[in-house]
């Protein structure tokens, strides 16, 4: 686990004073807001927290016994209908299932740079990962297109990378791998679908993960073409160690 992880080198821009300064301003303007408009649970409305108690007993989270390679929870051992059907590129894990109060709360942090649901969530991706036995070396976020991340200025995996980097000492790897093919939503398309929609549309420079274990973060698995996608470009940079890890599962 945390011990057992290699020294890290700093990451880069870390203890820069501009990038302290920035902090310290975000810190300042997030303090008067939360005296202007006190803070709400966004899974229920109730002040207080970001995430209230009463919404997290309700979040349905994923007990063994697992598939070992997507996470689906089984009735038997005796083998994953998901995996046969989608075939993963990958091991995924997923905290909780995408249902009640969880899908407000991940449509909150697709649209808002709340960093205090990231950080949340990034506790609770904290202990699946330790859950899981994996050994990371570095995190990387799912990208967004340009084109998305301009429309939206900011992206939710990266949040949620960032945060949990911080609490596993571990290198964030923002930047490594890119999203180099604009696609659609993938809202609506069948699991086919979304895999032809996201082929070769990551990239990563050649031997940009060469000797590194790498933790994949996202917010969301459905089928899984996303992550894989992203996998498949990784392991042609340097790597067949990749894991996926998500908030939720559709």
């Amino acid at each position: 686990m945390i011990g057992d992880q290699p020294t890290q080198s700093p990451q880069p821009g870390a203890n820069r004073p501009g990038r302290q300064t920035i902090n310290a301003f975000q810190r300042w303007i997030g303090a008067g807001l939360d005296l202007l408009f006190p803070i709400q649970c966004v899974g229920c409305g109730t002040s207080g927290s970001i995430w209230c108690s009463d919404c997290d007993a309700l979040l349905e989270r994923f007990v063994e016994p697992l598939c070992h390679t997507c996470g689906l929870p089984l009735a038997t051992w005796s083998g994953c209908p998901a995996c046969r059907k989608l075939k993963p590129a990958l091991p995924v894990r997923s905290y909780a299932r995408y249902t009640g109060r969880l899908v407000q709360g991940l449509l909150h942090l697709k649209y808002r740079p709340d960093r205090q649901l990231a950080s949340v969530m990034a506790d609770w991706l904290v202990d699946l990962y330790h859950r899981s036995a994996w050994q990371a070396t570095l995190v990387v976020p799912v990208p967004l297109s340009r084109s998305r991340l301009k429309q939206r200025g900011f992206n939710q995996s990266e949040l949620l990378a960032d945060e949990l980097a911080k609490r596993l000492r571990l290198q964030l790897g923002e930047g490594r791998l890119r999203r180099v093919k604009e696609t659609r939503s993938q809202v609506g398309l069948d699991p086919s679908e979304r895999r032809l929609n996201v082929k070769n549309a990551f990239q990563a420079e050649p031997g940009a993960f060469s000797g590194m274990s790498v933790l994949l973060v996202d917010d969301l698995y459905t089928t899984g073409a996303t992550l894989s996608a992203c996998a498949r470009a990784i392991r042609r940079a340097g790597t067949d160690r990749v894991w996926g890890i998500t908030v939720g599962r559709a």
